[in-house]
């Protein structure tokens, strides 16, 4: 059983669920916008442009993913675990980033 409160999980559950809706969000704006863009003005978006906004819905996407693992580790009891020691992950990472999987001293270790 996690060790975190039902209370807890259910506000970790929010704030995800909010970090996704304004992720989706944005999203639409951004795909609604450049629909409405005119058939030539499509062919003056400089190649710049374009692999920004390629690289900003590729971060997105990650972004997404990431609160989807996050969510569904809260629905298997594993959320403030870390996948690699199996201890818990401190409640001040987690809030930094909800979506983390790796407590302190395993992440410092992938980088050593």
């Amino acid at each position: 059983m996690n060790q975190m409160n039902i209370v807890q999980l259910e506000n970790y559950r929010q704030k995800l669920l909010q970090q996704k809706l304004a992720l989706l969000t944005g999203d639409e704006a951004e795909l609604t916008s450049a629909v409405e863009l005119k058939a030539g003005q499509l062919d003056n978006l400089s190649f710049q442009r374009q692999i920004k906004m390629q690289e900003t819905i590729k971060h997105k996407q990650a972004q997404l993913q990431a609160i989807d693992g996050a969510l569904h580790r809260i629905d298997n009891d594993k959320f403030g675990f870390c996948y690699v020691c199996n201890q818990a992950i401190t409640e001040a990472r987690l809030n930094f980033d909800l979506t983390v999987t790796r407590c302190l001293q395993c992440s410092d270790k992938i980088f050593d």
